[in-house]
């Protein structure tokens, strides 16, 4: 029985449903009812009631959903820990790292310190979320992200380790080719730009900080919504809207006169750098790490 099976048991039974537990399990509905029906093909027999609801185990099986929820718990911790010792006996050092962040600043970091300590690094690339995930279920070491101001003025919560590495501009910028027609655009009272979903991060920023600062005359025609900021760069330099990104990953294109930094004419605001960590025992090369990265701030 594999691990993942019973955390998809456990998904069912703790939300009553199977199309939420596809939800939290990050799979879509007809997936998740196919592994389901596989996890009963293999052990032979119908696990869940699904005339119920919610949906709950068969009668005859309930009796051993403390002993799934144990099962799962020790394999996690097993898990862990294998990952724990042969991480420390490679050296080795896994970082999860927001997507603009990957593209950007990154680099820079890694190479601050691997020149000073042996170190294989993996870098894992996605959104803030899945990024946090990773780290507080310790598949990842280290969390590189971005935070608003306020986020890094707050005192960090109690199990995690916070080091800021510096602010940075979240910009609008332009295709440097097509200014004159966004002017026109401008003149007429329309501001097309690239948006990105309310629910990202980036979208939460721009929502909350750049889109109070427009004038209220001003009609925002959002041309298309994407959550990742490479791609908003794109849309950008191809002059279909004004895109807000992190500076660092438009600093090439500007230099290159691709795009133009529109800072004097448009809100913009202001980002932190953060590299996180959760609190507690760590390795030696984990915290020789850390030491790099607070010297390097």
């Amino acid at each position: 029985m594999r691990l993942e099976w019973l955390e998809d048991i456990l998904a069912v039974v703790e939300t009553g449903s199977f199309n939420a537990a596809a939800t939290r399990r990050n799979v879509t509905q007809p997936a998740f009812s196919r592994r389901i029906r596989a996890i009963e093909d293999f052990v032979g027999a119908e696990l869940f009631d699904r005339e119920r609801k919610p949906v709950g185990l068969k009668p005859s099986i309930s009796a051993q959903q403390d002993e799934i929820k144990r099962l799962v718990n020790g394999m996690k911790d097993l898990l862990y820990e294998l990952r724990r010792q042969g991480r420390e006996a490679s050296n080795r050092i896994i970082i999860a790292s927001q997507h603009a962040i990957t593209t950007s600043r990154a680099p820079k970091i890694i190479e601050g310190f691997s020149s000073n300590l042996d170190v294989s690094v993996r870098l894992r690339s996605a959104n803030r979320d899945e990024c946090l995930a990773l780290l507080m279920t310790k598949q990842a070491d280290l969390l590189l992200n971005y935070q608003s101001q306020a986020e890094a003025a707050e005192e960090t919560e109690d199990y995690l380790e916070r080091v800021n590495l510096g602010p940075e501009a979240f910009i609008p910028v332009f295709a440097t080719h097509g200014l004159g027609l966004l002017n026109d655009s401008y003149a007429r009272g329309e501001l097309p730009v690239i948006a990105y979903p309310g629910d990202a991060f980036l979208g939460r920023i721009f929502n909350e900080e750049v889109m109070p600062q427009i004038k209220s005359g001003e009609f925002v025609h959002r041309k298309v919504e994407t959550a990742l900021t490479l791609a908003a760069l794109q849309f950008a330099i191809r002059g279909v809207g004004v895109a807000w990104v992190p500076e660092s990953i438009a600093t090439d294109a500007i230099r290159a006169g691709l795009i133009f930094n529109l800072s004097e004419v448009l809100p913009h605001t202001t980002l932190a750098v953060a590299a996180v960590r959760l609190a507690g025992a760590h390795t030696a090369v984990q915290d020789k790490l850390w030491a790099e990265i607070n010297a390097a701030r």
